[in-house]
Parts: C-alpha cells; structure tokens; sequence
C-alpha cells in the first residue's frame, strides 16, 4: 500500500519504519526541519531501541517531503501522529490534529480517489464525529464514508519497546467511519505485524473509548499491585510476589502488570486516567475508580519517602538508582523517582542520582543542580546512608553489589522496590524489600 506519515516523532518513524520495512511505500511528513534532514541522508534523528537497525530494512521504501499535498497525493492512507497534549480539565486538546486537517484538506479536496485519513494521536470519546469529519466535509466538499474514510487507530506502545510492541501486538485497534475504509487499515497491518493480533474492528466512539479504558485498566492492576504490596509490608512473613503468583495464574487476572513496585508515570497512563475521568464528567457520569487508581499510584512516592525517613537521618546522603519512568528509555515525565527525589531534597536529605540513559534529562528538565548525578553507580553509592532501587532496570541485578555494600555507609540503608536483590545475602547494611512482611 502507499502510507503517508504526518508526524515524524518517536512513534510516527517507528511505524513508518515498520510499514516500509515490510514492503509498503511509505511518505512521511513533520514540521521539524532538522528530522526531515537527517532523514534525507538516511540518518536516524530520533533514539528509540531497534530503530536505526529497522530503518535500514525501510530505506528503499520510504522517502520525506515537507510538502502534505505531496504526501496525501502519493498516498491512500494518510496516518496522522501529532500531539494531543492535555489541558487544565483534563481532556485532550485537538490543536494540533486539526491543524493537520486544515493542510491536507486541499490536497483531499483534489484528489479523484477515495483516501483513508487515519488518527493514530489519542483523542476524547466523541471527537472523531463531532469534529474531524464535520472539519473534512467543510474543508473539502466531500462525504466521508463515500469519498473519503476517516478511521481512528490509536497505538498501545511503550517508550523504549514501540517496534516490538507495533510488530507484536496483542490486539489492533481501528474505529473507521465506514467498512472500506476499516478493512483497508487491516489489510495494512495484516502485511506489516508479526504477530497475529485480534482486530478489533469497530465504529468511531466505541475505539474512542476502547482506547482510553484499555490504558486505565492496566493502571489499576498497578495500582491494585501496589496496594496489596503496602499491605503485605504491613503482615509478617507476607509477600507480594508469592501472592501475585497465585492470583495471576488465574485466567480472569493474569499476572502481567501485577507485580508491586514503582506506580506508573510517563506521557500517557497518567493523563488517560485525567481524560477518562473527564470523558464521563462531560457526558453526565462521575468516575469512581480511575480516582482512585491515581490516588493510589500519588501515594507510592511517600511510602518509600516514610521508609526512608524513620531509618535514615536527615541530612545524610541518600542514592538513588533509576530515574526514568520505566526502564529502556530516557524519559522523565511523570517519574515516580523524580517525585522522591523531590520529597527528599524538600526535607533537607543530600541526594545522588544514577540513571543508565535519563540523567541528562533530569538535569536539564527538572531537578538542576539541586542534586549530584553520576554515570557510575559505585561512585553514586559511595558514602551514602541509604540506597534506593527504582526504575526496573534489568542490569541492576548483574552489578557488584558485595562492592555497592562496601562502599555505603556502615549500617546503610537499602531499598529494593522490586525485590530482585532478595538473594544477595548483604552482611554490613539493612536491607528492605518493599512488599514484603517484616518478622
């Protein structure tokens, strides 16, 4: 098929990338002239794992252009991925998306063959109907479903995994004004995943909804985990993880996401979880769950702060290891770390970070020169009275920690969020793994 891309961001060249990979030609649009011009000589402008290695697989198929008449004539879908950042209320502003519309309206308008314009961005139930095709039909003069489809195909990816995560989909997503037009995106990604996922094929608001729901219940089973976690602390010789185990082999829960650590963070659970609550605000019905699922999560930051705080003298040095919001990527946003950090820093204890890929932007987005960060985790660790694991990353578990243990402080504390240093056997320092029962 021929696919035009508009936006060029981390999941737009990463899906651009996969569909030209595998063959379609592939047209990509983005407002940013430095990422068009990498692109123009084959250069990867954007760090994502796995992209640069797909790109060379696309290469032969795929070109850029700053032209959206261009894009929209040399193609039969146009996929659409610009921000849809979140405003004061909650919900989700369409600015961006409709600006979009307006530039490739003319090229619609001219165009004598029927054209899938496809919104990949995340938007409120109920704007595909009550906005962009109203915005189509004005701008161009058509009838959507007869002379051109609008389908809406959101994406559930993750920062540091979107090209395993768009080739091995569990389910694909796609609301279409029409039946051609959403038979049409499923071909597209029948010829371009790995897996075979369930097509979820539906009308407009139903994947409007479908889309922000999904993310919220994976939030709860978070939540939920973490919850029980803070529980289970509270019971001698409880464990979340030996419950967990037991209550996820159940086919009703399943044990993806039910683990009990960090709460979630990042650009997109917690603002869905906004969104959804404003959803059923605007059509008459309060949300009782999602608040709560979000005030769960809030809560997890001060629970390892209160740990800390009734071990650790203020003062002291405290070392924190993983800064992103998850692990395999840089990104900050929403970090439950960066939220501790903050709360220690405000209550006067000196604080180190260590980050595999996120320290640069902690630097430069949040805590400044307030803290001391390190691109060695024994030089973060030295001399510090308490050491704190957060983000999950994976290489945690293959340091020395026998050398980490010498060069904390006697009696130094460490907190193991995920429990992954339960058999280390530490001789010199306390060791507390949250979720689990103290005797």
């Amino acid at each position: 098929m021929n696919i035009s891309f508009i936006g060029l961001g981390k999941l737009g060249l990463c899906s651009a990338a996969a569909f030209a990979s595998k063959g379609h030609k592939v047209i990509g649009v983005d407002a940013n002239s430095a990422v068009l011009s990498a692109l123009q000589v084959r250069q990867c402008p954007i760090e994502e794992t796995g992209l640069e290695a797909l790109l060379a697989q696309a290469w032969n198929s795929f070109s850029c252009t700053m032209s959206y008449d261009e894009a929209v004539a040399q193609s039969d879908i146009s996929m659409i991925i610009v921000p849809t950042p979140s405003m004061a209320d909650g919900a989700f502003s369409n600015a961006y998306v409709e600006k979009v519309l307006e530039q490739i309206a003319p090229a619609l308008r001219a165009k004598e063959d029927f054209h899938i314009v496809d919104i990949v961005s995340t938007v409120m139930p109920g704007t595909c109907e009550s906005l962009f095709i109203p915005v189509l039909e004005r701008l161009t003069g058509k009838k959507c479903g007869r002379d051109f489809g609008l389908v809406y195909n959101p994406e559930f990816i993750a920062l540091g995994s979107v090209i395993r995560n768009f080739l091995n989909p569990d389910m694909v997503l796609i609301g279409a004004s029409d039946a051609r037009s959403g038979e049409t995106v499923q071909q597209a990604y029948v010829s371009t995943v790995d897996s075979k996922p369930v097509y979820a094929v539906m009308n407009l608001i139903n994947a409007e909804i479908a889309k922000l729901s999904l993310n919220c219940f994976v939030t709860m089973k978070i939540s939920f985990a973490n919850e029980l976690a803070a529980l289970c602390e509270k019971m001698p010789g409880a464990d979340v993880d030996v419950v967990n185990d037991a209550i996820g082999a159940d086919s009703r829960v399943g044990r993806k996401y039910l683990t009990g650590g960090l709460g979630f963070g990042g650009p997109c659970f917690p603002r869905d979880n906004e969104a959804l609550q404003r959803a059923g605000k605007l059509c008459g019905y309060e949300m009782r769950l999602s608040p709560e699922v979000v005030a769960v999560n809030k809560a997890v930051p001060r629970r390892i702060f209160d740990a800390i705080r009734a071990r650790v003298e203020l003062g002291r040095i405290v070392a924190l290891f993983g800064i992103s919001y998850k692990q395999d990527t840089y990104i900050v946003e929403e970090s439950q770390s960066v939220m501790l950090a903050e709360l220690l820093l405000a209550e006067g204890y000196g604080v180190r970070l260590y980050d595999p890929q996120a320290l640069a932007s902690v630097q430069k987005e949040l805590l400044g020169p307030k803290v001391a960060c390190y691109a060695d985790p024994y030089e973060a660790a030295q001399g510090a009275a308490a050491l704190a694991l957060l983000t999950n990353w994976p290489q945690f578990s293959r340091y020395d920690w026998q050398k980490l243990e010498a060069g904390l402080l006697p009696g130094a504390l460490v907190v193991d969020s995920w429990r992954i240093l339960r058999n280390v056997g530490f001789t010199r320092i306390s060791y507390l793994p949250l979720g689990i029962g103290r005797m």
